[in-house]
């Protein structure tokens, strides 16, 4: 008698089950999204530093680069002073829209101090930051 009344419901116990299953998957699916762009986007003047970027700031900004055309950071700079300058100038600097359709942003920020020289050889007082639009930084120098 038991196996009877069960029965009787069989036919639609299986499309629920599935709907369930479906409805958990999903679930599971839009938290790992979720957690996934809350990596790759960081928060909002939050900078996410990469290798990438930091060597083509040491190539083309560092104070003995060759590259013509660039402003430099002061001798002395380091892997984590570049980090301090890039998030101070992050936190509290101005920002707009990266120029020339590219997607990103561009802080500047003013220092109190020289923290390296123009293209033209003056002291800077100023840094310009470029971040694409995950927050992950591009480039970064004096000017």
């Amino acid at each position: 008698m038991r196996y009877a009344r069960f029965h009787r419901f069989w036919p639609a116990l299986p499309g629920t089950i599935w709907v369930l299953i479906g409805l958990i998957l999903c679930g599971v699916w839009c938290a790992h999204a979720q957690e996934a762009a809350d990596v790759y986007s960081g928060s909002p003047g939050q900078v996410i530093f990469t290798q990438r970027a930091i060597r083509h700031i040491e190539e083309r900004h560092w104070p003995d680069s060759p590259a013509q055309g660039a402003g430099k950071f002061a001798p002395g700079i380091t892997e984590d002073s570049l980090r301090e300058l890039v998030t101070e100038a992050v936190a509290n600097g101005q920002v707009r829209q990266n120029t020339h359709g590219r997607p990103g942003k561009i802080y500047e920020y003013a220092f109190n101090h020289a923290i390296g020289v123009t293209i033209d050889g003056n002291p800077a007082h100023r840094l310009r930051v470029v971040v694409n639009q995950r927050n992950r930084l591009v480039t970064a120098f004096p000017f």
